[in-house]
């Protein structure tokens, strides 16, 4: 795309100033994600009120409420009441300023405004989820609506150059996510005894389905359940966690498809060609 600022810049400046102006306008959005993130969960509109504080309910000051920069001027306490702000805050709007330039460098411009969407609705998911166990069905089946939409307008999400292709590869990635892990939850619920894991989690990978297709599906089914039993090791170890426990599996879900989306894919099929090459078992090239 030609902006004609562009042409008052040096062109070895426009690079880094694109870099710069995305991580900003990824950090504004942040700040946004944390709204989402709080107020999802409690059923209230995400524009109305303006944000207030948590403790003491003043209303923000626009300098107070700068992303990432706001919460080290104030050395991460209120300023209306002096109460700590979880720095959490600060660490999603980074995240999010961090994601965005990160897409728009290793993609075309339409399949990185999508996969920024998709992934900081992950996010937002991921955190509703560790604090209050559920994911909402406005992420979930919204996501699913919108992977589905964005397939078509977005064909180059899945390779395929056509809106009716890119639709169809996203139903097929919705419908295998979905159907795989409810498959999972009925036969882990009947071995357990109890409930393996909530049905949040399958609308949730059928939504993930939806943006990148079954072959993602497969990839993220096996690496979450990597990274969770990994995760649930290390709590038991130290002594957090015991056989059994509850355990959010929407962020372990997230991170896998985040894998993917930044090349997790490629690199494991690599992998599996180069363990068949050495074990015999396909020629090499």
């Amino acid at each position: 795309m030609q902006l004609p600022f562009f042409h008052a810049l040096p062109p070895d400046l426009v690079v880094p100033f694109v870099l710069v102006s995305l991580f900003a306008l990824g950090a504004c959005l942040g700040s946004f994600l944390n709204v989402c993130i709080y107020r999802i969960p409690l059923g209230v509109s995400i524009v109305r009120p303006p944000s207030s504080c948590a403790a003491c309910g003043t209303p923000l000051k626009a300098w107070w409420n700068l992303p990432i920069f706001g919460w080290l001027f104030l050395r991460g306490r209120a300023a209306c009441c002096g109460v700590a702000i979880d720095r959490r805050y600060p660490l999603v709007e980074l995240a999010a300023a961090l994601l965005l330039p990160a897409l728009f460098w290793r993609s075309p411009w339409p399949v990185a405004a999508v996969d920024a969407l998709f992934l900081y609705a992950l996010l937002v998911a991921s955190l509703i989820d560790i604090d209050h166990f559920l994911i909402p069905d406005r992420l979930t089946l919204g996501g699913i609506a919108a992977g589905l939409a964005a397939s078509a307008l977005v064909p180059a999400l899945h390779g395929r150059a056509t809106a009716w292709a890119g639709f169809n590869a996203g139903l097929g990635g919705a419908f295998l996510g979905g159907f795989l892990l409810w498959g999972v939850v009925v036969i882990g619920t009947k071995v357990l005894k109890k409930e393996a894991m909530g049905l949040g989690d399958v609308k949730l990978l059928a939504a993930i389905g939806a943006f990148l297709g079954w072959q993602a599906v497969l990839f993220v089914i096996a690496v979450s359940s990597i990274l969770g039993s990994l995760f649930g090791l290390a709590m038991m170890a130290r002594g957090g966690q015991v056989w059994g426990s509850r355990l959010p599996y929407g962020p372990f879900l997230s991170l896998a498809a985040a894998l993917w989306v930044f090349g997790g894919g490629e690199a494991a099929f690599r992998a599996i060609g180069w363990w068949q090459h050495a074990m015999g078992l396909a020629p090499h090239p």
